[in-house]
Order: structure tokens, then sequence, then C-alpha cells
């Protein structure tokens, strides 16, 4: 029987979907979008704004002060790439960005500074390796993913197995 197989893919679909973060924010001069969401004291951030009526001004957050901003080549608005300061604290930041023509909106929660180093590309991680919760966590992911795993296959849903079709 395929439909609880097919319920499990939808469900996991729709938590996938829920849990993608949304970079970008609409306060009347156009989008603004920061990358990368989440990054270390003295990193660089990109921040764009999607806007043709805002192609220059400034960018300017408490974790980087204020930035100008650059026209983009494509002339749909403008960009800057300031670095998070070093004595920044970690935790959540808002960008405002404040256009020629005096207009300004302002992202809450841009993005967001932790602890720790970047680790092989693949995003912050604490400098000392992974803490103890980190180990927890995934430990518990991965007894979860082998009992549901456990559990399909003694009800007999973990393949075909040469059963007749219903």
């Amino acid at each position: 029987m395929r439909t609880p197989r097919a319920r499990t893919v939808a469900a996991a679909c729709v938590l996938l979907a829920l849990s993608a973060p949304s970079a970008a924010a609409d306060g009347g001069t156009g989008n603004i979008v920061v990358a990368p969401a989440v990054t270390t004291r003295d990193e660089p951030v990109t921040v764009t704004v999607h806007a043709a009526s805002c192609r220059t001004g400034s960018a300017s957050s408490p974790a980087f002060g204020e930035t100008p901003l650059t026209p983009r080549a494509d002339g749909t608005g403008g960009h800057a790439a300031p670095a998070v300061a070093r004595d920044v604290a970690p935790g959540s930041y808002d960008i405002t960005v404040t256009c020629d023509d005096g207009r300004s909106v302002t992202r809450t929660a841009a993005f967001t500074v932790v602890d720790g180093g970047l680790h092989g590309g693949h995003g912050p991680a604490p400098a000392d390796g992974s803490s103890s919760a980190d180990l927890v966590v995934g430990g518990l992911m991965v007894a979860f993913a082998l009992i549901g795993g456990g559990v399909l296959w003694l009800r007999g849903e973990g393949g075909e197995q040469g059963r007749p079709p219903e």
C-alpha cells in the first residue's frame, strides 16, 4: 500500500518548505536580501537592495556600522559587502537601507552573528568543534531514523517484496 509512504513524503516536503528561512523583506523601497543569513565576527555579509529607485545610498547595522551602496550592473538596485565587526556580540541584527532620495527601510533580524569560525565552508561551527549538545541531538536524530526505518520494515512498508497488487 503506497498511501502511508506518500503521506510520509508529503509531510517531509511540507516540513522542509516551512523550515527554509526567507532572506528577503519588502518595505516599500524594494527587497533587502542578506547573505549569508548566519555569519561570524569579522566575516563579510552581502547586502543587496532590489529596487531600481535605490541604487545608491547606504546600508547600516549595529553589527557593521554604515556602508555605501554601489549600483548593481543591471540597474535594479544597489549592493554592499560590509564585514561584521570583531567586537560585536552574538545575536540577530537589523539592517537599515537609506536611499539617496531619503526613503529608508529596515529589515529586522536580517542576519545572525554566532560565536566560532567557519569550518569547511558549511557554515558556522563552534571554534572548539562540536559541543556535547550537538552530539546528543545528532545521536538522537540517528536513533529516531533507525527506529522509524525498523518500524516501517516490520510493518512491511519498506518495499513491495513480491506482494500482489491491492
